[in-house]
């Protein structure tokens, strides 16, 4: 008996210490909710549209996807996701850029999203059967995309390309050499007027080697103006993804 407690219990200690190297990557499925405005300068001050009620935009479901490499107390995540919104309804008198929409009306918003996470773990008290570490995190956010809106053969469009610096805090709790996860980290900056806030919690399982099953909620507000283009929406919704580790 003794010897199946010491066989058992450096199998766990093994995979502890293999989390001290991991790389990773994973696909996710997300289902958020969309609420929010959008607005247009030209040479008149644009008309600041609701995208849902205004524009008939309808929430759509996105894959996103994330790789991953962890030294010791140092974690670096790229993450991308590809997001697509479009909608149709009849305007009357709605300035968007240059032009005045009225009548039928076709709008779109797309736009690739492109994340690089830092995370330093200042708490790091990981052990054979438990584990918990919090740390600070520096993220680089960018977007790229176009809003455009159409009616009647007239057209408006407007591409952007937004940085958006972040500073935030992340972490987990690990049970059974982090075999079931909880995962939380929350992002935000608020500088001149513009505001970006992102925040996600997630259940991670592995129930074999090199497999990682995730279900988590995801949040993310921007409110941030682009030369003449405003952009004012949240996304929030639950996700579930499949992760291979190494």
């Amino acid at each position: 008996m003794r010897r199946w407690i010491a066989a058992a219990a450096l199998v766990l200690l093994g995979a502890g210490q293999a989390r001290a190297f991991e790389v990773g990557a994973r696909a996710a499925y997300w289902v958020p909710a969309l609420s929010g405005e959008v607005r247009l300068d030209g040479t008149l001050p644009g008309t600041r549209v609701d995208l849902a009620d205004d524009l008939g935009i309808t929430d759509e479901n996105f894959f996103f996807g994330d790789a991953w490499v962890w030294l010791g107390d140092h974690h670096l995540t790229l993450s991308a996701a590809r997001i697509d919104y479009s909608g149709s309804e009849t305007l009357s008198g709605v300035v968007f850029g240059d032009h005045t929409f009225s009548g039928p009306t076709d709008t779109s918003i797309e736009y690739t999203v492109l994340d690089l996470t830092y995370r330093y773990d200042l708490v790091d008290l990981e052990n054979v059967l438990a584990g918990l570490s919090v740390g600070p995190e520096l993220q680089a956010k960018y977007l790229d995309g176009e809003v455009r809106m159409e009616a009647a053969g007239v057209e408006e469009r407007r591409s952007f390309q937004i940085p958006v610096p972040m500073v935030g805090l992340g972490g987990h709790v690990g049970i059974l050499a982090d075999l079931l996860e909880v995962r939380a980290r929350i992002a935000i900056i608020s500088l001149r007027g513009d505001r970006v806030l992102e925040a996600s919690g997630e259940v991670a399982f592995s129930p074999l080697p090199f497999v990682d099953l995730t279900a988590g909620y995801r949040h993310f507000d921007i409110d941030v103006e682009e030369g003449d283009l405003l952009l004012s929406y949240t996304q929030s919704g639950p996700y579930v993804g499949l992760g291979i580790v190494f």
